[in-house]
């Protein structure tokens, strides 16, 4: 795998060989990887690749005509090329030189992959950065006006490049402990920016910037309701199944997240089709609690178990989670934590068996799987209501719940504001609708700072809008780039056919009535897996949560986690940030151990499941926790 790393200096100083040998110094990698790095100096410029990897081979950077060009990419299609996928990279530089010579700045239009490049123009003297659509390979850069420009794969690389000071930006920590996605472009380090997906940056040697959006996912022909369902399902399979291929490269080994859920069961097993044609294992893991003699945990693996049985292509790993919520906190320049240590678990197996690239369905739910949050409401709003009727009876059966429940928890829910939906709520008596969890985080945080964090959207009566929010909320490619950068340490890639371009302009087409059916969500996906994905996966009405064991483990480590935060609240730094008071409220809140092994076995016993949001409560602590390293380390008030 490559990395990119440079510099422009605006002032013609030429650029110094030891700026990019710190650069490429900064990115710490495994040791048992070897390591090649390639510069390119000349003058004010200076451009260099790190190469991560026993397979790759030297190459300096490519020069085509008056363009250079350093790339981390893997392209899926390309003008005139069959298999763009197994080009080599010094290939897949040249056809990049070779696409912006013959297309100029709309040269990213005409190709899809994962990418982040850097192409230098020396007629134009200037240099251009590109994104892929979803988010999939990172691209950040530091902009001193008047001085330089500092550009990388991995934020490390620029904090460790000599040339910038780094300042913790506690706005942008904010932001991402509550969920505050709104700004794409801010990271933890003051003016460290990253390029945002679907995004192209062209700087002068002079220093002008101008940056440009090259893609936006639109709905082109909405298909309409009255289309076959059946037709519409096969045209998703067909598409889902070339994206699944089209992420499969040659002479490499290849690993997959599967979980319980639909998305990852279907690019698993499609994966493993391909591969066992061609004689090739697909290696896949799964989240599972760990066992324990005392509860029984309903959690995946019985769904996980299955795909894999179906398969004989398919070899399984589980992972269960870190001991503790917060052991992993990360390292990382500009993200607060990586998902607590659960996906470091599953690189780690995947460097065990030598893996290269791992498939993750990330991104489904958002377009191609959409439950279809809304289209009973849209039905109501557009005046489906012969369908809309149809559909309440539907779920009424299917959830045991009455049609007046229905109808109100699926269709005035989504018509009327939030604020006045519990009020309404509360004056009939009924129970309190959950809080969301950015607002119940915000309220965690000090009155200074909460007034510039911005609630999440809130979805409606449209489910194409629905849709679209999701996707471009920015929590897709905020979980992209945290793999691609937890991964580029071991040197192994993440893909995400679910986020395809043909299966995303496809799947946006299709109608509100294709995502919810038969009082079903995910109906018109179900139907295209059908045949794929065994049945007891296929037909699962609700996803399992990964780590029902994480309720248990926090009313296990209460004490310890409350005893933690009144050392961590005499420290005024992290008490002026967040209201200490509040945050022992949430993890009080917490039930006792008896209490979660009686609903966790209630459970196993055919009986209801117990709720995880008291899990919400350690998110609070680890963001403290993350907060005191970042900060320094304690300071005594």
């Amino acid at each position: 795998m490559n990395l990119v790393f440079g510099i422009l200096r605006f002032d013609g100083t030429p650029v110094s060989d030891s700026v990019l040998t710190s650069m490429a110094e900064g990115f710490v990698s495994a040791p048992d990887l070897e390591r090649r790095v390639e510069v390119h100096l000349e003058g004010p410029i200076g451009m260099g690749r790190l190469t991560i990897g026993g397979r790759s081979v030297d190459h300096p950077l490519t020069r085509e005509g008056a363009l250079i060009c350093a790339a981390d990419a893997r392209l899926y299609q390309a003008p005139g090329i069959k298999s763009p996928k197994d080009l080599s990279a010094p290939d897949r530089e040249a056809l990049l030189c070779a696409l912006h010579a013959q297309y100029g700045d709309d040269a990213p239009a005409h190709i899809d992959g994962d990418f982040a490049y850097v192409i230098w123009d020396e007629n134009l003297q200037r240099l251009s950065f590109i994104r892929d659509r979803v988010g999939v390979r990172p691209l950040f850069y530091f902009h001193e006006p008047g001085q330089f420009l500092l550009w990388s794969s991995h934020s490390d690389m620029i904090v460790r490049s000599g040339l910038i000071t780094e300042e913790f930006n506690l706005d942008a920590a904010l932001a991402q402990f509550t969920y505050d996605m709104s700004d794409v472009e801010s990271t933890l380090v003051k003016g460290m920016k990253r390029l945002p997906p679907a995004h192209k940056m062209h700087v002068t040697s002079s220093g002008e910037v101008k940056k440009q959006r090259y893609w936006e996912l639109k709905c082109e022909n909405p298909i309409r309701n009255s289309a076959s369902l059946e037709g519409c399902a096969s045209k998703l399979r067909q598409l889902l199944t070339d994206a699944v291929s089209r992420r499969l490269p040659q002479n490499e080994t290849i690993g997959a997240h599967l979980s319980g859920g639909l998305d990852s069961s279907s690019v698993s097993i499609l994966a493993a089709r391909a591969l066992q044609r061609e004689g090739r294992p697909l290696h896949t893991y799964s989240f599972v609690s760990r066992a324990r003699p005392d509860v029984h945990f309903i959690d995946e693996r019985p769904y996980t178990d299955a795909a894999v049985q179906s398969e004989p292509n398919i070899y399984n790993t589980k992972i269960s989670p870190p001991e503790d919520f917060a052991d992993s906190i990360a390292e990382i320049r500009d993200r607060m934590a990586v998902f607590w240590g659960a996906e470091e678990k599953v690189l780690g197996a995947a460097e065990r068996d030598k893996i290269d690239v791992i498939l993750s369905g990330w991104g489904g739910d958002e377009i191609a799987s959409f439950n279809g949050k809304g289209a009973y409401a849209e039905h109501f709003v557009r005046g489906r209501w012969r369908l809309l009727w149809e559909e309440v009876n539907a779920r009424s059966a299917r959830l045991g719940a009455s049609k007046r429940q229905v109808l109100a928890n699926e269709v005035a829910a989504d018509i009327l504001p939030h604020g006045l939906w519990k009020v309404l709520r509360r004056a009939a008596g009924k129970k309190e609708v959950p809080t969301p969890v950015d607002e119940t985080l915000n309220a965690m945080v000090q009155p200074e700072f909460r007034q510039a964090l911005k609630d999440g959207p809130r979805l409606g009566a449209n489910t194409r809008k629905n849709r679209l929010l999701r996707f471009t909320q920015g929590h897709i490619a905020y979980r992209l780039e945290n793999w691609a950068m937890q991964g580029a340490y071991r040197g192994i890639q993440y893909t995400f056919p679910m986020l395809d371009r043909q299966l995303l302009e496809y799947a946006i087409r299709l109608p509100a009535s294709f995502t919810k059916r038969n009082g079903l969500g995910r109906a018109v996906f179900r139907e295209a897996m059908q045949g794929v994905v065994p049945e007891s996966v296929r037909t699962l009405p609700r996803k399992l949560a990964p780590f029902p064991c994480n309720l248990l483990r926090l009313a296990e480590q209460k004490n310890d986690y409350l005893e933690e935060l009144q050392v961590m609240r005499e420290d005024p730094r992290l008490s002026a940030v967040l209201d200490c008071e509040a945050v022992e409220t949430l993890l009080q809140q917490a039930p006792d151990v008896d209490q979660v092994k009686a609903a966790l076995n209630e459970e196993a016993a055919g009986g209801p499941s117990p709720s995880l949001e008291p899990t919400l409560a350690v998110e609070p602590l680890m963001f403290l926790r993350i907060l005191q390293a970042r900060l320094g380390g304690r300071t005594q008030p």
